[in-house]
């Protein structure tokens, strides 16, 4: 007798036997944008909201149940009085919402820490503005798609995918850090030689682990040296080409259902099958420095507290030696080191033995 009630995460198939009895089944879905909005408002006093966010920015950034609102909620103002302070932080929130996320990626991928800003990239304006782009994209998806009603206009192809393109060492994995720090999300590194395999499906198979895992993590999912794994698709000649070709339009599938956020690194766009290029949205070049953007990536890679012998030419080494970014922060943080050893402060004397080094990694050498 009475009215016993069943819960599932998966859908009833109908297949028990019933009994006679009537049975009514209800989809508990995720709730909407507005709803989310509801709940935290519900949950969190207007007194508590820290004066940088607002229910509906927190809202639209996490896709969470009302359980884990609530544990949100809870969490932070554990952490509140831990640190002792007498109000909320964004930060406190942010990190027990990522905290609810509950997920598998770090056996396949690698956690990166984000703590880069706009000013530490150095890039051209129109790259930078992509960036900017690409992260108003993000931040304002579900607003777009629920509560302007576009998720009835477009079916598939709701997440944000780009390829970041450019030689080694010009700020591509520094652009995915950023991105993650301005978003306040993870960032997660796939590992390629985990996903990679000499088996007949196996690949496809981790891969869509991969983006199931990325999905409920809601993280940002970055691929490195990506046109390993997204290359051009060839005229089919043997089984092996037809099988490489099949792989390749799983993964274009792959991608456009993907509704997450997902960035492709490479140093050769071209080596990327075109089918890919028409299906991201941001497409975005990593140039190599010139002079201008040389001379303030020297000028900002020295830190406040570092000690200097003297003024350190960065005029000069800008004009003088044509070194990407990653190898001027190579180049200072090895002179660095030399000083420390030497007991004293930077000089260019270091500096300069640090250029010749990271000359000598590609086989040139400094006349005297």
């Amino acid at each position: 007798p009475g009215v016993p009630i069943f819960t599932s995460a998966m859908a009833w198939n109908g297949s028990a036997d019933t009994m006679g009895r009537c049975c009514l089944e209800f989809p508990v879905e995720l709730p909407s944008l507005k709803e989310r909005t509801v709940l935290w408002n519900a949950f969190l006093s207007r007194a508590e909201w820290p004066a940088d966010l607002t229910p509906e920015m927190i809202a639209e950034k996490y896709v969470l149940p009302p359980g884990s609102i609530r544990r949100s909620v809870r969490e932070a103002r554990q952490q509140m009085l831990i640190a002792g302070e007498g109000t909320l932080t964004s930060k406190q929130l942010f990190l027990s919402c990522q905290r609810q996320l509950v997920h598998k990626l770090g056996s396949d991928a690698v956690r990166i820490e984000s703590p880069y800003a706009w000013e530490d990239l150095i890039l051209p304006v129109s790259q930078k503005k992509l960036l900017q782009d690409a992260c108003d994209q993000v931040g304002y998806q579900n607003r777009i798609y629920q509560e302007w009603g576009f998720q009835n206009k477009v079916a598939y192809g709701r997440g944000v995918s780009m390829i970041f393109y450019g030689p080694p060492g010009t700020g591509k994995t520094m652009g995915a850090q950023v991105m993650a720090n301005q978003l306040n999300l993870e960032l997660y590194k796939v590992n390629m030689a985990s996903v990679m395999s000499r088996y007949v499906g196996e690949s496809e198979k981790k891969l869509d682990y991969i983006f199931e895992q990325g999905k409920k993590s809601q993280s940002i999912l970055f691929f490195d040296e990506a046109d390993v794994l997204f290359g051009k698709r060839s005229e089919t000649k043997d089984a092996q080409d037809k099988y490489a070709n099949a792989s390749t339009a799983y993964l274009l599938q792959k991608v456009e259902e993907y509704e997450g956020i997902l960035i492709l690194a490479t140093n050769f766009l071209q080596n990327f099958d075109n089918a890919f290029c028409r299906r991201f949205k941001f497409i975005i070049e990593f140039p190599f420095p010139d002079r201008e953007r040389r001379e303030a990536i020297w000028n900002h890679v020295f830190p406040e507290n570092l000690k200097c012998e003297e003024e350190i030419d960065t005029a000069w080494l800008a004009e003088e030696y044509n070194f990407s970014g990653s190898q001027i922060k190579n180049i200072v943080l090895s002179a660095s080191f030399l000083a420390a050893g030497e007991g004293t402060g930077l000089s260019m004397h270091h500096i300069l033995t640090a250029v010749k080094r990271e000359q000598q990694k590609t086989g040139k050498h400094m006349i005297a």
